[in-house]
């Protein structure tokens, strides 16, 4: 498996939610309050309700993949600029790089978070700042 492709932030994103991981338990209040934002700031939109569940889907599994593999604790922001919403999923484990998944065998268990996100996602990178480790995924 090759490494993703290594790419810091857009510098000109603004943070508009940022939630602290301490578990598995905590992703489910971080879906709720990706879909809580899109429903102010969008209303019904169906389009940014699509796009509401699509984020909260990939969050689910980055997040999940900085709690089982990272090192605490676990942060995510939504950030946005004019073009775009991303998620950024930080931790503390610099020395663990995320790398592309390989072909799937079989119906093993795990191993599909990033393949999911790549597949959701307009881009997904990554990137060490200091001692903090972020994989974003950037939707339109």
């Amino acid at each position: 498996m090759s490494p993703l492709r290594m790419f810091a932030l857009p510098a000109h994103t603004r943070a508009e939610l940022t939630w602290q991981l301490a578990d598995d338990k905590d992703l489910f209040k971080v879906r709720e309050g990706i879909l809580g934002y899109f429903a102010s700031a969008h209303g019904k939109d169906p389009a940014s309700v699509v796009t509401a569940e699509t984020m909260g889907l990939v969050m689910t599994e980055l997040a999940g993949n900085a709690l089982r593999h990272g090192k605490p604790p676990v942060t995510v922001r939504l950030l946005r600029d004019d073009d775009c919403y991303i998620l950024d999923v930080s931790d503390h484990a610099t020395e663990r790089i995320p790398r592309q998944p390989g072909p799937q065998r079989g119906l093993q268990t795990g191993g599909r978070g990033l393949r999911i996100a790549l597949a959701m996602a307009e881009d997904v990178c990554w990137y060490v700042d200091g001692d903090l480790k972020h994989v974003w995924a950037a939707f339109r």
